[in-house]
């Protein structure tokens, strides 16, 4: 190779890396206040009896699962009051184990009641059966600037079809 194409290619290089940091910083610019990312764990008991979680991206039926929801704070400052919500498929069923534990509950993913919900049968309020549960909402009453939150909550797979 000539120094002559050792010059072309290093030109290129700085203007591919110049590039890539004008596009990191214009991407980092239009983020949303706060971004949410959703995974999705298995959950399973060890031989010594601990329960241990592994990032799935396919269930079967039975499979007690975990959907973590990781809400970060983009933004230069604090963000009050954010309201956390994490969707229960209806293929599952709530296991009525959340955190943090102060989530209010759903069956329509829109009215929102502490748990246990309640609904009235005849003259009588009875607790909502747990596979009738569609989301969990926490608010989080501060979220600093570039922290994040996690809320999940563990559900069990109740029909044959497959997670994505």
């Amino acid at each position: 190779m000539h120094l002559k194409d050792k010059w072309k290619i290093g030109l290129l290089g700085a203007a591919t890396l110049i590039l890539a940091v004008n596009v990191s910083a214009e991407t980092k610019a239009a983020k949303d206040p706060v971004s949410v990312e959703l995974k999705t764990y298995l959950i399973s008991v060890n031989p010594d009896g601990k329960p241990s979680a592994k990032l799935v991206t396919k269930v079967k039926p039975n499979d007690i699962i975990e959907y973590r929801a990781t809400y970060t704070n983009n933004t230069s400052g604090k963000i009050k009051n954010l309201a956390a919500t994490l969707p229960i498929p209806a293929e599952t069923q709530f296991l009525a184990k959340s955190q943090p534990e102060n989530a209010q509950a759903s069956t329509d993913g829109t009215n929102f009641a502490p748990m246990p919900l309640k609904r009235k049968e005849g003259n009588q309020m009875v607790n909502v059966p747990l596979k009738d549960y569609r989301a969990l909402r926490w608010t989080i009453a501060e979220l600093p600037a570039g922290k994040s939150v996690i809320v999940s909550a563990q559900t069990r797979v109740s029909s044959d079809k497959t997670k994505n």
